[in-house]
């Protein structure tokens, strides 16, 4: 099913190709190490600014020339920060193969910005953040990516972006932009001779330090939770919003079956919690469950939002059955969920973008094997009801578990810890 060829040259860089001849178009992804993980208060928001700087002007490549390769590919050039990682990702026709490698050369090319560029782009930096509002999701989210260093925002703040020196700019784009730091997922409709002028390319760059510049630390108190973890958000009106986060820590609960827990509590609408709060009880309009990954560390999320004189009902409702979860599975959920993935697993082959995420994010967690659709498909197809069990005791428990709820305190017990002490006791 998959054909992934890996590649790590001699500079410290990471090739990850993935043809799909099938297709009409192929993708370039370049990921780099860095995001909020590897900033501190003083530079909070540099990565952020940094990826923007790379459209206004990329190795010597003004802002003009590149919005005319990109009308000529007929494509855009995406760009992202993410706490943990900066993304640039091309989709275009394999005709422009040679000037797209040209084009993400210039990443590496280390021309510096003119202090008319800096300027420039600061002060799109700082539009954006006058209409940023911070809100319980990003609190939550903000508090789950704390390291010792602290917990910083994105873009970070008004007096860091306005502080930040030319300097300390040109460092920060000479750490975060080399060979080392990088890896680039081609995906698509690719040629052998296209895989080899991509290897000889980016073999021949060199990296600016010695040493890789980025290890991602641990969040703060991962697997190591208690009720001090906990978080509640006082909010006047409308409705109530649960938020509930259990780490998943890898050396005993193998990635493949926390997908599957996954989708076992709320990834579907077949799901338990969502046919037990929705369907039989009708307490929510929707709840769902996904998988958060931050680098190399992983969370199991369920969200929902509730009436406020509802809100104990609905929790209490949830952790009886994330407690039934640790008791018994049944096979024919199993069974029904094994060919929901394998089905998913087919449709990677069909979506050159959805297959260069799976490579990129792969290498962001230093494990491939997630990637490998091959091996992924036979463990589904090995996967047993004890694996599963065994798995849901490894990951619903107080040690694993964050509760984190926005409420009216007009309309909810005044004081919920002693509630959210017994859900924890639940699972013990």
């Amino acid at each position: 099913m998959s054909a992934m060829q890996e590649y790590h040259l001699p500079n410290g860089m990471t090739l990850l190709c993935s043809r799909q001849p099938h297709l009409h178009a192929m993708e370039f992804g370049l990921y780099f190490k860095g995001g909020t993980l590897y900033e501190n208060k003083q530079n909070q928001g540099i990565c952020h600014l940094l990826e923007h700087l790379c459209f206004r002007s990329l190795g010597g490549l003004e802002a003009e020339g590149i919005n005319r390769l990109m009308a000529r590919f007929g494509a855009e050039l995406d760009g992202a920060t993410y706490p943990e990682g900066v993304v640039f990702r091309l989709k275009t026709h394999p005709r422009f193969f040679d000037e797209v490698l040209d084009l993400y050369l210039r990443f590496f090319a280390d021309v510096a910005w003119t202090q008319q560029h800096i300027d420039a782009e600061k002060q799109v930096v700082l539009r954006q953040l006058e209409q940023e509002d911070s809100d319980f999701d990003e609190e939550v989210s903000r508090r789950y990516r704390k390291t010792a260093a602290g917990a910083f925002s994105l873009m970070g703040t008004v007096q860091s972006i306005q502080d930040m020196s030319a300097a300390t700019i040109r460092r920060w784009q000479r750490l975060l932009f080399q060979p080392q730091n990088a890896c680039l997922c081609l995906t698509g409709n690719f040629s052998e001779g296209m895989e080899r002028a991509l290897v000889e390319a980016f073999s021949e760059l060199k990296n600016n330090f010695d040493e890789p510049p980025f290890a991602q630390a641990v969040p703060l108190g991962f697997c190591m939770r208690d009720s001090r973890s906990d978080f509640i958000m006082d909010e006047e009106g409308g409705q109530a919003k649960v938020h509930l986060a259990f780490d998943l820590d890898e050396d005993r609960v193998f990635p493949l079956t926390g997908e599957v827990l996954n989708a076992f509590t709320a990834g579907n609408s077949d799901s338990l919690l969502f046919q037990k709060l929705r369907e039989e009880m009708a307490l929510v309009a929707e709840i769902d469950s996904t998988m958060e990954e931050m680098g190399m560390f992983r969370r199991l999320v369920i969200r929902y939002d509730v009436r406020q004189e509802c809100l104990v009902a609905s929790l209490r409702k949830v952790f009886e059955l994330l407690h039934r979860l640790q008791l018994y599975v049944r096979p024919i959920r199993l069974t029904q969920t094994r060919m929901q993935f394998t089905d998913n697993l087919i449709f990677y082959q069909d979506d050159v973008s959805g297959m260069n995420d799976l490579l990129g994010w792969a290498w962001m967690a230093d494990d491939l094997s997630r990637a490998d659709l091959d091996a992924q498909a036979q463990m589904y197809d090995d996967l047993t009801c004890e694996d599963l069990l065994d798995a849901a005791q490894s990951v619903f428990r107080p040690e694993n578990l964050t509760i984190s709820i926005q409420r009216d305190p007009a309309q909810t017990p005044k004081n919920l810890k002693p509630l959210l002490m017994d859900l924890r006791n639940t699972l013990a």
